[in-house]
């Protein structure tokens, strides 16, 4: 056993024994891979660079390695001022805390070239570069005669050793800088310069007693059709624990022999399998020399096929307000979905998916055999088509104008429309002839359908009423539209712009009044005909006598004038709308005309005779 191993020994059974996580690493440069595992360079330099890894014995200067078969050397023909680093492996110190640290090394010194200053400078740092957070740890210089630190009589190695600042604990990625400077003076009369037996304390996590990771986690514990791949795993793998290694065995027999299969994992990848197999897996703490090995677990392996699931549909579209799409599957004897949310039930061949997000569902269909299938089904959310009618204007409008319509998003691919009035395209306008309801189902290329519904309104437009006293009329406007302004002729050419305005007839007769409004929404006109009748009954304008009986009438009006023919009658009610019109065909001298469907109130007679009109006021009782 060499000294370095011993040293390593010493430290680490004395920390495993204080129960401090604290062991000693060393690089002897010895293994032919240069530079080490995890060890780095930089910067590169071609095509070969200067530190490099040397076999025993040396030469420039002359000597043999300090242990082992090789030293790690940087050249000594590089140009003055040339440097390169040589960058140690990440060096754990999670659980240092206050522990003192070390880094310690040998180092060649010689007497060649004494006028050359060839050194190398120590550093520590928390990456792997040498930047402005790097620690200065010391330099030493090549030529035991230049005092840095100090001289030597002899050449020979000489040993190293720098304390880390405390500050380095906690982290796993702590790192040595050996960074190596030339100062041949002329090419090719310069010295080599030699480092060994690297060595440095540790502050791992490291195992301890027995480690017990569980048991086998086997999803595939039958594999049907003869042939298949697996994968094993373990229930409570230790991970990040240093001295715990893992030996995954086989077998054909739950008993044994076993054979070593797979690699030091917590995992074990089978790609191929064609026959049942038994598997265990022992665990080593080597600091504590304790073992685990799990309970034997098995794969069988049938030649009887797996059965085909499948489902109905393979996937589903989830419209608003709908309650779910209903999937069926097929092929086994039961069967398993998952996840289990938005589902009504995980254990049934048919299931009613409801999610509230896009999800995939997996079914797995078990076989009598217990063979199993496995089939997907992707369940989609989909908003539905943009649909939400408005107008423009308004919804309130003038008879005849035509509004825009806003429904649902141009440009829609795929969209089916259905208006209530039959109309099955997009509709950007409509005509309001008259009040109307009008309602939407549009459908998008997913089959999912919104429906909206709007109401337009036309509007009254222009209205008015009027009271009387004698020939004096005093009309009041009551149109439904917003009216900026009022134009009245009242039939017999005269009229006014006031929007209430009182009017006084110079005689009795039947008139033609006419509104006409103007505003922010229409136009519109209205026409009513009012009647002012002679107070005296019995004689009429022109001279005329009629005989006009009963008044007030119940069941006939009966009118006859002396000498003259009534050639037709008008009866108008107190608002003058015509409720009886009479045409007197049979020349009859007295007209008769029955009043029962009068409702009680005052009406005008217009009397038609010899082309003349003559109006006559009469009460219905």
């Amino acid at each position: 056993m060499n000294q370095k191993s011993i040293l390593f020994l010493f430290f680490l059974s004395l920390s495993f024994f204080q129960g401090i996580s604290q062991i000693v690493s060393t690089e002897s440069f010895d293994a032919v891979t240069y530079p080490p595992a995890g060890w780095s360079i930089k910067p590169t330099i071609t095509p070969t660079n200067l530190w490099r890894r040397q076999t025993s014995p040396t030469t420039n200067p002359t000597t043999t390695s300090h242990s082992g078969a090789a030293v790690s050397r940087f050249a000594r023909n590089a140009t003055a001022g040339t440097k390169q680093i040589l960058v140690t492996r990440s060096i754990d110190y999670t659980l240092r805390g206050t522990s003192a640290a070390n880094l310690d090394f040998w180092m060649y010194r010689d007497s060649l070239a004494a006028a050359n200053y060839d050194t190398i400078t120590v550093w520590v740092n928390s990456t792997d570069t040498l930047d402005g957070t790097a620690v200065y740890l010391g330099t030493i210089a090549r030529n035991r005669s230049i005092s840095i630190p100090d001289t030597q009589a002899v050449n020979g190695w000489y040993h190293f050793v720098y304390a880390i600042p405390v500050s380095f604990t906690g982290n796993t990625s702590t790192h040595f800088i050996f960074e190596a400077t030339s100062q041949t003076t002329t090419a090719g009369q310069g010295a080599n310069i030699f480092i060994d037996d690297v060595s440095f304390d540790e502050f791992p996590n490291i195992c301890a007693g027995t480690p017990n990771v569980g048991s086998i986690i086997n999803n595939t514990p039958l594999i049907c059709g003869g042939t298949g791949s697996a994968a094993l795993g373990l229930t409570s793998p230790i991970t990040g624990i240093l001295g715990v290694t893992y030996a995954w065995q086989e077998s054909t027999t739950a008993a044994g022999p076993w054979t070593a299969v797979g690699t030091n994992s917590t995992t074990l990848s089978i790609p191929t399998i064609s026959s049942t197999t038994y598997y265990q897996c022992v665990v080593n703490c080597s600091y504590s020399g304790l073992s685990y090995t799990t309970a034997v677990d098995s794969i069988v392996v049938s030649t009887n096929l797996p059965p085909v699931v499948t489902t109905t549909p393979t996937s589903g579209v989830l419209c608003p307000g709908s309650t779910g799409v209903q999937i069926i599957a097929s092929g086994a004897a039961t069967y398993s979905w998952s996840p289990a949310a938005g589902l009504n039930t995980t254990t049934s061949d048919t299931v009613i998916a409801n999610p509230t997000a896009n999800t995939q569902y997996i079914v797995t269909g078990t076989a009598l055999d217990g063979c199993t299938d496995t089939s997907v089904v992707n369940i989609t959310l989909n908003a539905g088509p943009a649909v939400n009618i408005t107008a423009a204007p308004n919804d309130t409008v003038c008879k005849g104008t035509q509004v825009v319509l806003t429904s649902v998003a141009g440009g829609a691919v795929g969209n089916i429309y259905a208006w209530s009035d039959g109309t099955a395209t997009r509709r950007d306008t409509v005509v309001v002839t008259s009040n109307m309801t009008l309602s939407v189902m549009v459908t998008n290329a997913a089959g999912c359908s919104l429906s909206d519904t709007i109401n337009l309104y036309t509007t009254p437009g222009a209205n008015f009423g009027y009271t009387n006293t004698g020939n004096t009329f005093s009309f009041t406007d009551s149109s439904a539209a917003t009216t900026t302004s009022w134009t009245w002729t009242f039939g017999d050419g005269n009229g006014s712009t006031n929007q209430n305005p009182t009017y006084t007839y110079s005689s009795p007769g039947t008139y033609t009044v006419t509104l006409i409004i103007a505003g922010t929404a229409c136009n519109d006109t209205i026409t009513k005909v009012i009647v002012i009748a002679p107070d005296g009954l019995n004689e009429l304008a022109d001279g005329l006598q009629l005989n006009f009986f009963p008044n007030p009438v119940q069941d006939y009006l009966n009118l006859a004038i002396e000498g003259q023919l009534i050639d037709a009658v008008t009866i108008r009610n107190s608002v003058g709308q015509n409720v009886i019109t009479f045409s007197n065909t049979d020349h009859s001298q007295l007209v008769k005309i029955s009043a029962a469907s009068l409702k009680a109130g005052m009406y005008f007679a217009e009397l038609t005779i010899a082309g003349h009109q003559y109006p006559v006021k009469f009460i219905k009782q």
